[in-house]
């Protein structure tokens, strides 16, 4: 059985996650559950626990605080962060620590909880299945002594600690000038999707190896779900053509796409440096394609410099103005592109910034909370900015097409109205009228218009007008079609009478706008 520890200063998130799960039936325990991180840290100080849920907030000692102790205790224990929208710098500071996985309170179901805990106990299998056997490697001394260094690097690194000038434990090549390379498999998502978690982790433990087999001396530390962090002595001659070698090798043989970053330090008190500088010289795959091969101390440097007051709080009204006025979702984009390739932000917090955009896109709309939820997690797994880039014109323009607006209640009138607004997005651009969509939810054309006015706070006529003038934005913007083309697709009969509602909605006419996106 795994044992659980849960914690929350909240008792109904304590005790409704303690009575989601059938514990006994799924292999696991739920022995204790405390309400704040100093209990936790005292029961883990005496207990041995494998998987930790935690909320982030907390009194006393945070969850990201307990996260640290925790693992420096039980290096073995798997965490799963319990946060709210608002938690989004914490949940990032979680994951890079190594947390499995993060689950939003306001829409957690015992379908996420429990995939999640099952993928903890894979890992928690798999490590203890490496543990347990003997391969060829562990026989020899040379494989004992680099898994010894190997563990202390890890553990140093988990900590965030510095390392001290000298160890007992430190080859005498790590005295000297070492090469540190973070190596990451590209299209993870899609290998995992296609062939499962552990055949990820069986790709990268077999990459490992191969590192061990090629490099008499050397480190290879699997880091994260997709990631490898080498670290060995300064090659002979140009490193970066010999790694760029050692790279094409390696895809060739298993048919993968890797990136790579490095960065060359001296002495083993610069091994943490070395690792950050790796990895975010890795990080530049995500601005520059996926594939490459990059040398730390270009424009990656800049990310470890935290923003100022003025690049945090970034004036996002035109981009909102865009969105409300139904202009292309592309030129929105755009707009946050000019922003996003300037280098002031590293990739997480760009995918942070794009899930804040569609939150705010996202408040308009009816029950955005789940849609948010499972949004910010695709955009998390989005490797390139031209992927998130696509994704959030997707997001967009999918919003664009539905424009259902917030109702005033959820009750039975509030049901209707959604109903008919879900008939209308399906029929907008063909002859519509109001009598025939008050049929569709059995009412009286003058008792739906009062209603859909109550719900909507528009009137029926003004909102498919509103559908239709975004529809021929939308139409303008994307190709050449004729002016009468674009009024017929977009549900206008008469096209004097659509350029006439055009302009008085948007300054101008439709071939004015046309040339204006142009």
């Amino acid at each position: 059985m795994y044992r659980v520890l849960i914690v929350d200063d909240e008792p109904v998130i304590r005790n409704g996650i303690s009575a989601f799960i059938d514990w006994e039936k799924e292999g696991m325990t739920v022995e204790e559950h405390y309400a704040n991180g100093v209990e936790a840290l005292s029961a883990l100080e005496s207990l041995s626990f494998d998987i930790l849920i935690t909320d982030i907030k907390m009194p006393l000692l945070n969850g990201i605080q307990l996260m640290k102790q925790a693992l420096a205790l039980c290096p073995w224990l798997k965490v799963i962060l319990i946060s709210n929208y608002s938690d989004f710098e914490y949940v990032k500071e979680g994951l890079k620590l190594g947390a499995v996985d993060y689950l939003l309170k306001l829409t957690l179901k015992r379908e996420d909880l429990l995939a999640v805990l099952h993928r903890s106990i894979s890992m928690l299998e798999e490590e203890r299945r490496k543990d347990s056997e003997l391969n060829h490697y562990q026989q020899g001394a040379l494989y004992l002594d680099r898994k010894r260094v190997e563990q202390e690097i890890k553990r140093y690194i988990a900590q965030e600690q510095t390392f001290p000038e000298s160890t007992v434990w430190a080859p005498a090549w790590l005295q000297e000038s070492y090469v540190c390379v973070y190596l990451m498999l590209d299209a993870a998502e899609e290998w995992r999707e296609n062939y499962g978690y552990l055949y990820v982790q069986l790709l990268l433990e077999e990459l490992q190896e191969a590192f061990y087999e090629q490099m008499r001396e050397g480190s290879a530390l699997l880091v994260a779900e997709s990631s490898l962090f080498l670290i060995f002595p300064d090659l002979e001659g140009e490193v970066e053509e010999q790694l760029d070698q050692w790279k094409r090798l390696l895809e060739a043989k298993w048919g993968i796409s890797t990136s790579l970053g490095f960065a060359q330090e001296q002495g083993v008190h610069r091994i943490l440096k070395g690792y950050t500088e790796s990895r975010l010289a890795c990080q530049r795959r995500f601005f520059e394609g996926l594939g490459g091969l990059y040398r730390w101390g270009g424009s990656e440097a800049n990310h470890v410099q935290t923003l100022t007051d003025t690049e945090a709080n970034h004036d996002w009204t035109p981009f909102f103005e865009m969105i409300h006025k139904g202009d292309p979702a592309s030129f929105a984009i755009d707009f946050a592109l000019e922003r996003w390739k300037s280098g002031i932000l590293n990739p997480e917090q760009v995918q942070l910034e794009a899930c804040s955009l569609l939150a705010g896109a996202y408040q308009s709309h009816v029950d955005a909370g789940p849609l948010l939820s499972e949004r910010y997690g695709m955009l998390r797994k989005t490797e390139t900015l031209e992927q998130l880039a696509s994704f959030m014109i997707c997001e967009l323009e999918e919003m664009g097409k539905s424009f259902v607006p917030k109702l005033s209640d959820n009750g039975y009138g509030g049901q209707l109205i959604t109903k008919a607004l879900e008939y209308i997005a399906a029929h907008y651009t063909e002859n519509l009228t109001l009598q025939c969509v008050a049929d569709t939810v059995h009412l009286s054309k003058s008792y739906f218009s009062l209603l859909f006015k109550k719900q909507t706070e528009l009137n029926f006529i003004d909102y498919l007008i509103e559908l239709r003038i975004r529809e021929a934005k939308r139409l303008l913007a994307q190709n050449d079609s004729r002016i009468y083309d674009v009024a017929g697709a977009a549900g206008f009969k008469d096209v004097k009478y659509f350029s006439k509602v055009f302009k008085k909605i948007t300054g101008l006419t439709p071939v004015e706008y046309r040339e204006n996106m142009k």
